[in-house]
């Protein structure tokens, strides 16, 4: 009983594996075909910013509108082209001065130095918003003052990589975004995202995992909190050793970019190296591909040096892995082509076969006929002389009758009737 229990344990235990894998496989099947209509959401995103482009060409507009639609543009393409968005943020940044609006000032340098630290212009970014008089900011500038401290020190986090500076930027993160947290309304997903990542920071797992699934259960699959709550998400299940759930919402993260034309993104370049470690070689590569060339796109310098850590390696399987194949499908042809030669060889073996065998049923069709004619011949000869020897009975009987018995036995001394028989058989 107890060995039944068992086995039946490990037989539920292996259809829960299963089922969590094909749940991660419909995801990656669910990515690839977000990749290939990719161009689609570029499109989509490109007519918001040509919408945005020829309101702006507008002769009529005022010095704050073309302020707002300055803004609007730089926005669309932060996270899509960086130089883009800094040229449109510069543009608002001398209209702002044109106004001789401070607080306008200091909205467009939080821009700025946001699209900075997506460039990987640390020090540029560093100097900005340290430029900035935290003093004077209205309040509805310091969630964006705070949120660029947190953005540029997770920045620098990431690039450290492990050196002993990392530490100081994760405490300096960690403040921006607990300051953060104090000035933006509990109301906001934005809220929620980085009160889960404080319940990160401070191993409240299970209170951030909550979150994180409320927010991606709230909001829409191209808003950029659902793509980084996904992300979040993902690295809380990495850490607790569930590969599977950790690849599905990379996966999930990855979508959201891509729908929403985020072009710095890290979750595709993540997904590749995980499924590299799985031996998904093939489709890594691909993924890895497309977040280099996303990285460049958008040219965020960071996710490039990111990239450039496991693009080497990804790449050097890829090609083992084509090499394998180009053998087996050299070897695959060798032996498709003995089997070929093989068959060719059985074929006109085959086909002289049938030829001697036609030429044999055509001899016996031949010899049959001919049997069948010496027969009939034979039968009509049989027939004929049992009616010569019924005549010459009759001729006797006769003869005996009539008496004549001296005729009758002179008949039957003459030759002539069997050479005249004998004739007619050698014919």
């Amino acid at each position: 009983m107890k060995r039944f229990f068992l086995v039946m344990i490990l037989f539920f235990s292996c259809m829960l594996v299963a089922l969590a894998r094909g749940g991660v496989d419909s995801v990656l099947v669910r990515l690839d075909r977000v990749m290939g209509q990719q161009e689609i959401y570029m499109e989509q995103k490109e007519e918001r910013i040509d919408s945005l482009k020829q309101l702006l060409h507008h002769s009529s507009l005022t010095l704050r509108q073309q302020f707002i639609l300055n803004k609007a543009l730089g926005a669309e393409y932060e996270l899509f082209v960086s130089d883009s968005a800094m040229k449109y943020f510069d543009n608002s940044l001398l209209i702002a001065d044109s106004l001789r609006s401070v607080p306008l000032v200091d909205e467009v340098r939080l821009c700025q130095t946001s699209v900075l630290s997506i460039s990987g212009m640390y020090k540029e970014a560093w100097e900005m918003l340290h430029g900035i008089d935290r003093a004077t900011l209205p309040d509805s500038l310091l969630p964006a003052f705070y949120d660029c401290g947190r953005q540029l020190y997770s920045f620098l986090a990431n690039y450290s990589h492990n050196s002993s500076y990392a530490a100081n930027y994760i405490r300096l993160q960690n403040a921006y975004r607990d300051s953060l947290l104090t000035v933006l309304s509990p109301a906001l997903p934005e809220y929620r995202l980085y009160e889960a990542e404080r319940f990160i920071a401070n191993q409240q797992f299970t209170h951030a995992k909550n979150m994180l699934v409320g927010l991606l259960h709230d909001q829409p699959e191209t808003s950029n909190i659902y793509a980084r709550a996904a992300f979040s998400l993902a690295h809380l299940y990495k850490d607790e050793k569930q590969t599977d759930a950790y690849e599905k919402y990379l996966a999930l993260s990855a979508i959201s970019d891509i729908k929403a034309s985020v072009k710095e993104n890290a979750a595709l370049s993540n997904l590749a190296f995980v499924l590299y470690e799985r031996g998904d070689v093939s489709r890594a590569y691909r993924y890895i591909k497309r977040s280099l060339e996303d990285a460049i796109f958008c040219n965020a310098r960071l996710r490039t040096v990111e990239i450039s850590r496991v693009l080497p390696v990804i790449e050097a399987a890829y090609k083992q892995q084509i090499e394998r194949q180009r053998h087996q499908l050299v070897f695959f042809l060798i032996v498709v082509s003995i089997l070929s030669a093989f068959l060719i060889v059985s074929v006109i073996l085959i086909y002289k076969q049938m030829k001697k065998l036609s030429a044999t049923q055509r001899n016996l069709k031949q010899a049959n006929h001919i049997k069948e004619e010496y027969i009939g011949h034979f039968l009509n000869l049989c027939s004929i002389y049992i009616e010569k020897l019924d005549r010459f009975r009759s001729t006797v009987n006769r003869k005996i009758t009539a008496g004549q018995a001296e005729e009758l036995l002179k008949l039957t001394k003459s030759s002539q009737f069997a050479g005249v028989e004998q004739k007619e058989f050698y014919a």
